[in-house]
């Protein structure tokens, strides 16, 4: 068997929709299906031989594996699906504590530890010298969104009620993949039909879908082949690398596998359902060569584990199983590193799972071309936060000199203070006619604070220089900040 690694990096936008379905809100993948890949082979299809055509489109012999995110400072490890047996304190971060769900018992901690399980991302997970321990890196995908209108040839314009919201993973972003072929006089031609620019997923003739695939080295988590102890029995944990399909003897889909169709040949073995952590899936795939939809494909999704009670160890750390190889499907590692649990800290896993950050997954395209509408609206977002940030510090402001400058200052002339800033537009004005402070220097006769019966008070309390710095330190929206200073001192005037 030959295995061939390659990279493919996003020249543009692609759209991968997680549902075959065209309306509704639909979300993109954050990886890339090996049924792409075998797609763009397939459009060769005509120029293999029938002997060809059957061993690398319909055996299973030619598996083309998924294509998951790099992560950038760990470019030669492939990251995988975070597992679905990893869980974390709600309300914490993933950081603080994370445990593995087999190894983790429920009841010693059940009224003081809530968890939740950990869905989504992938890692890479980078082992230390032993093996035994390490850290997950995480690996984003980032996604972007963008609304287009169907284009009217007829009448030269966008077509009236057809508008779409595409979300889109975000070019210049890298990925890894394999393709294994049983047969290697295979692999020469199937990288010849894979190297080069190429297109994927959804829109391909408008702006989205092109990628580069070339040639790459990297290093895949290996796993272990004996079986592991909970208590008194011996286990194995299956984790699902990639997407798993089984089908019964009936040929249909099934979401309850076997221990043999695990991959594991010990008959008497049995999965723990109890200790397992199983997600799944379904989708319809589009078949563009036959113009139409293939069978359903109903299966578990990537970083699902199964705990399988077992006495006897596994030929190998990796495996095939299920249905649709050829499409990615059905790679499993038994007993991966990051599975395990420190020793008498009740699941606590030995890899440190650093928090990923928020904001990374998805970010939203700015308009180029603004209309006057969105210009609009991102002019009532910016005021918005404007004004957030302008709360925020009257606030503080408030809270700090409240009790001081409340007694010797009366509501009256906060009130004062603020029907100035009302009637004033300019900064300048706002500072002249409230201290004295003018273009040739400074004039206390001009300034409200500067002169007058109450204008020792202003100083004395510190109103006066606390004020002041207060104006300076929000030119940016002076006429506003000081309007809702003076209102919410003025409240705190009445109240004493």
């Amino acid at each position: 068997m030959k295995t061939l690694q390659f990279k493919c990096t996003l020249l543009s936008d692609v759209i991968l929709n997680v549902k075959a379905a065209t309306e509704g809100n639909n979300n993109t993948l954050d990886f890339i299906p090996g049924n792409n890949f075998l797609g763009i082979v397939a459009k060769e299809y005509d120029k293999f031989s029938e002997q060809k055509q059957i061993e690398i489109f319909h055996s299973g012999k030619v598996r083309f594996g998924d294509a998951h995110p790099v992560e950038k400072k760990h470019e030669s490890i492939r990251s995988l699906h975070i597992p679905a047996s990893m869980y974390y304190q709600k309300l914490e971060p993933i950081s603080n504590v994370c445990y593995i769900h087999h190894f983790h018992d429920y009841k010693k901690d059940a009224k003081t530890v809530q968890l939740k399980q950990c869905r989504s991302g992938y890692y890479a997970f980078i082992p230390e010298e032993d093996g035994t321990k390490g850290i997950a890196f995480p690996a984003s995908a980032s996604k972007t969104f963008a609304i287009k209108s169907a284009y009217d040839r007829e009448m030269r314009r966008s077509e009236d009620e057809k508008m779409y919201g595409y979300q889109s993973l975000r070019q210049n972003q890298s990925f890894l993949f394999e393709v294994e072929c049983d047969n290697d006089d295979l692999a020469e031609e199937i990288s010849k039909c894979l190297i080069g620019e190429k297109h994927i997923g959804r829109s391909r003739t408008a702006q989205y879908g092109l990628v580069k695939i070339e040639k790459a080295e990297f290093e895949n988590i290996k796993g272990s082949k004996a079986p592991f102890n909970i208590g008194s029995k011996q286990y194995i944990a299956v984790y699902a690398e990639g997407r798993l399909i089984f089908l019964d003897d009936e040929g249909i889909p099934t979401f309850q596998p076997t221990p043999e169709a695990l991959g594991i040949k010990d008959k008497e073995a049995k999965i723990d359902w109890q200790k397992s952590q199983i997600r799944t899936f379904q989708y319809a795939p589009w078949n563009y060569q036959r113009q139409c939809r293939d069978t359903d494909r109903c299966g578990i999704e990537k970083g699902s584990v199964f705990i399988v009670e077992t006495k006897d160890p596994v030929e190998s750390d990796t495996a095939i199983v299920g249905a649709y190889l050829n499409e990615g499907f059905g790679k499993v590692i038994y007993n991966p590193a990051f599975l395990n649990a420190i020793e008498g800290k009740n699941g606590f896993v030995t890899y440190k799972v650093p928090q990923r950050e928020k904001g990374a997954e998805t970010e939203r395209i700015e308009p180029v071309n603004p209309s006057s509408l969105l210009k609009y609206l991102m002019a009532k977002c910016q005021q918005e936060k404007d004004d957030e940030e302008i709360m925020d510090k009257v606030n503080t402001f408030v809270k700090d000199n409240v009790k001081k400058l409340t007694r010797k200052t009366s509501a009256s002339q906060w009130g004062q203070i603020r029907s100035i800033a009302m009637s004033n537009t300019k900064e300048a004005d706002i500072m002249e006619k409230l201290f004295g402070v003018t273009n040739e220097g400074f004039d206390k006769e001009k300034g409200y604070l500067t002169h007058g019966v109450a204008s020792d008070d202003w100083k004395d309390c510190g109103g006066l220089t606390k004020l002041k710095e207060f104006a300076e330190n929000n030119k940016k929206y002076l006429r506003k900040a000081i309007i809702n200073l003076a209102s919410e001192m003025a409240k705190n005037c009445k109240k004493k």
